[in-house]
């Protein structure tokens, strides 16, 4: 029974740390080559939340990393639908800095270049590929830094 309350301390203990440092905890993930627990991360916030900014984020990303074109333009435009209604500091300045407009280039290339089956299938081989960065992670340390995990 104490090696049971131990446990479940540590497990509590390390589910608060990945809180209180989530963007340290998604980026590792991601640049290990974890995507798919990041993914899961940005399913469970959504579904708390379907309008989680830090869900939205990661999720459009993993969509855009695995060339998901399906679902990569809902995953951005809901992104830039709450996005624009963020107003804290820190992810409002580099939101609007650079963010924002490169979401909308990026939907831009998507829907002005045809993609082929061949690009999806190399797109998510170069996806499987680890130490690569989390596309929008700047805007999730600003989240952070502004307070969003508390």
């Amino acid at each position: 029974m104490k090696k049971l309350v131990v446990i479940l301390i540590v497990i509590s203990g390390s589910v608060v740390f990945a809180q209180t440092n989530f963007y340290t905890n998604v980026t590792n993930l991601w640049h290990q080559g974890y995507k798919s627990n990041v993914l899961e991360i940005a399913e469970q916030r959504l579904n708390i939340n379907s309008n989680d900014i830090a869900g939205l984020i990661l999720k459009a990303d993993y969509n855009f990393e695995f060339y998901e074109v399906d679902s990569l333009s809902n995953a951005y435009l809901r992104v830039i639908q709450i996005g624009d209604t963020i107003t804290t500091t820190n992810f409002m300045e580099r939101y609007q800095k650079a963010s924002r407009e490169s979401i909308l280039g990026i939907l831009d290339d998507f829907a002005e270049e045809p993609v082929t089956n061949a690009d999806i299938q190399e797109g998510k081989q170069k996806a499987l590929i680890k130490y690569k960065n989390l596309t929008h992670s700047r805007l999730i340390e600003a989240l952070q830094k502004d307070g969003y995990f508390d």
